[in-house]
């Protein structure tokens, strides 16, 4: 590949997640100016069902299609496209088993209608087309940008109509309709092949070696970054909880985009270095950048998280300096940390990122404590800034273990 090839992929496969989290983040704000802070509190709740359930079924298919060295051999993309129908049928149950016990639980929240009607979002994932990803092989994001953006814009757009329209939270359920009929279509538009189905025991017994360790540290990492969500859901009132959650997403914003732009372009690249034995510097390289990026963000975010939140969102959402600090902290080090979780997948230890999330998730129950013994938001969020440190710290002991001999390439130093 050309440097100026090189560079063109590296920019679309960083426009395609900025371009996501954006139109992520500009619906939160439509919400929000429409409906106000309690009603962005229950919108949080359906979106949490939503994400509960898509991390309860992550086996990491489009992981697994980017990086198995057989992904472009025949008969292998309609043996995932099986797995992907499999996962979203999956989705759908899960979501309408949810329904009723999510409704019970949060009395004055969403109905368990609101919560079943997403299994519909589960259902159209599962007709998505897998050829745009596969594409990303070959360092060939157009199809991603085209499918990813074209969903999150059409998303985007839809959310002040369903919000004028609806009138409350439910107008949430809409929206993500929306964006997964244009991903859907837009994966077909883009395909360059013909759409088959096939159910192949042997690839669904792969994909799940491939994700399991994956599920486990995805089912992890809804603790990390919802459990206090919905700490707060039951200890604070829906204001509070919708003024936390534009927060801690306009924190994650960089850290989302980096992770999804690490997925893109940073696993093929560990893939390919680690067949030549440049593993270690691409690595090392990696590493480098990302604590750049991170020492930046956080900064920035300190500085100009509360401003812009209220100009953004309104004074009603406003923050104090100390949650500013702590939310930063907490996407700051997950920034910092993504390198560590390509590397580890592309030497095949899908489960080395569940094994550093271990020590993160034991800042839930500590923040459990806090809300119950009536401590602020900033300091539940500071628990997790703490539990962060640790996960980070284990991810790169973790780590360091399997780094490949750069003599003999593929095997741990």
């Amino acid at each position: 590949m050309t440097s100026r090839a090189s560079r063109k992929s590296a920019a679309l496969a960083w426009a395609t997640p900025v371009l996501c989290e954006l139109a992520a983040l500009g619906r939160s704000v439509v919400l929000a100016r429409m409906l106000g802070a309690e009603e962005l509190g229950k919108v949080m709740i359906l979106a949490l069902a939503l994400r509960l359930a898509e991390m309860a079924c992550d086996v990491s298919i489009e992981r697994l299609l980017i990086q198995a060295p057989d992904g472009d051999a025949p008969g292998f993309l309609s043996a995932m496209q099986g797995a992907v129908l499999i996962r979203g049928l999956a989705l759908a149950g899960i979501l309408l088993l949810m329904a009723m016990p999510m409704a019970v639980g949060f009395t004055d929240g969403p109905d368990a209608l609101s919560v079943a009607a997403l299994a519909l979002v589960a259902l159209l994932r599962g007709f998505v087309s897998l050829d745009y990803r596969r594409r990303e092989r070959e360092f060939d994001y157009r199809g991603l940008l085209v499918v990813e953006g074209g969903a999150a814009a059409a998303m985007l757009a839809a959310a002040p109509v369903a919000a004028a329209f609806v009138g409350d939270h439910r107008a949430f359920v809409p929206v993500v309709l929306v964006h997964a009929f244009a991903q859907l279509a837009l994966s077909h538009a883009v395909s360059r092949v013909q759409w088959q189905i096939r159910i192949d025991r042997a690839i669904l017994a792969r994909v799940m070696s491939f994700g399991a360790p994956l599920l486990a540290n995805a089912v992890l990492l809804f603790l990390i970054f919802h459990g206090d969500r919905l700490i707060i859901a039951g200890f604070f009132d829906w204001a509070d909880l919708g003024r936390y959650a534009v927060a801690l997403q306009l924190a994650l914003l960089p850290a989302l985009i980096a992770g999804r732009a690490a997925g893109s372009l940073l696993a093929p690249a560990l893939r390919r270095a680690s067949a030549v034995g440049a593993f270690d510097k691409v690595a090392a390289d990696a590493d480098r950048l990302y604590l750049v990026l991170s020492a930046v963000f956080l900064v920035g975010f300190v500085t100009l998280a509360n401003p812009a939140i209220t100009l953004v969102y309104g004074p009603d959402f406003a923050i104090g300096l100390d949650l500013a600090v702590a939310l930063g902290a907490i996407a700051a080090i997950r920034i910092s940390r993504t390198p560590l979780s390509q590397q580890a997948i592309a030497l095949g230890h899908t489960n080395l990122p569940a094994r550093a999330n271990v020590l993160r998730v034991a800042a839930v129950p500590v923040a459990l404590l806090l809300a119950w013994a009536g401590a602020p938001l900033a300091a539940i969020a500071m628990t997790g800034a703490a539990g962060e440190v640790l996960a980070a710290w284990r991810a790169t002991q973790l780590l360091r273990a399997l780094r490949p001999d750069p003599v003999n390439p593929g095997v741990p130093a």
